[in-house]
């Protein structure tokens, strides 16, 4: 299991992994579904606050941003520690024309001033222990403006915990903070965020995973329009999207 800032770091400085991290990870039924709810949310956060500066920490091969630049009223901010995750964003984005500025820098040490309406980041923060946790709250919170929104996923324990511990020693490669709305909330809040909503995605997760094993090698499409219907039962979900406020 992987839990050290070095360690998750230099998971994603391969250009295998980032080469392939979306085909991977985002093209299976499963995949493909959490991206889109996760992109779905943004959206909506974007059309109503209409941000003028945004900053996506460890996009990635820009995974989410390719899909809502379009909305974005000025080309975004990205930062990665990876250089091969950043060569396949810049690649990405190329593609449709978005002029992003593109730094490779540390999120533990943004090198940016109170500048940003909104900041969001995915598979980041929910790989670290609460200390580091709590070092990349207050980095975020130094440049967003107050009132600024802070997007992220965390992973729900009451659903992830079951699993994690019916699973085999090495299916779960990272680190992942499982935790409840109120833990969530209580250290947002003590590190000067205010939680908003709390957006639920993966809901009835079993089910959806036992649809992308037995359905999804016979036909994606088949897989991804179970799953729709699926997760719209609700229940309580696997991950959550956080929306939160700078205070």
């Amino acid at each position: 299991m992987i839990q050290g800032v070095a360690d998750v770091r230099d998971a994603y400085r391969n250009d295998a992994v980032a080469s392939a991290y979306v085909e991977e990870r985002f093209r299976a039924p499963l995949g493909a579904l959490l991206h889109s709810r996760q992109a779905d949310v943004l959206r909506s956060v974007i059309g109503r606050l209409q941000p003028e500066y945004v900053l996506e920490i460890a996009p990635g091969p820009a995974r989410l941003t390719v899909d809502v630049a379009p909305l974005l009223a000025t080309p975004p901010v990205l930062i990665d520690a990876s250089a091969q995750m950043l060569a396949q964003a810049r690649r990405r984005l190329a593609a449709i024309n978005c002029r992003a500025t593109v730094v490779e820098g540390d999120a533990f040490d943004l090198p940016f001033p109170s500048q940003f309406d909104l900041v969001y980041t995915f598979r980041l923060i929910r790989h670290f222990e609460l200390e580091d946790r709590r070092r990349l709250y207050r980095q975020i919170a130094r440049v967003l403006k107050p009132g600024g929104m802070l997007v992220f996923d965390a992973v729900n324990e009451v659903v992830s915990r079951p699993l994690r511990e019916r699973a085999s020693a090495d299916e779960h490669r990272h680190f992942d903070a499982l935790l409840t709305p109120d833990r969530l909330r209580q250290e947002l809040r003590e590190e000067g965020f205010e939680v908003e909503r709390l957006v639920g995605v993966q809901h009835q997760y079993p089910l959806l995973l036992q649809t992308q094993i037995l359905v999804g090698p016979r036909s994606r499409f088949l897989a991804r329009a179970a799953m729709e219907v699926i997760d719209r039962l609700g229940g309580e979900p696997l991950e959550w999207v956080v929306m939160c406020r700078r205070k």
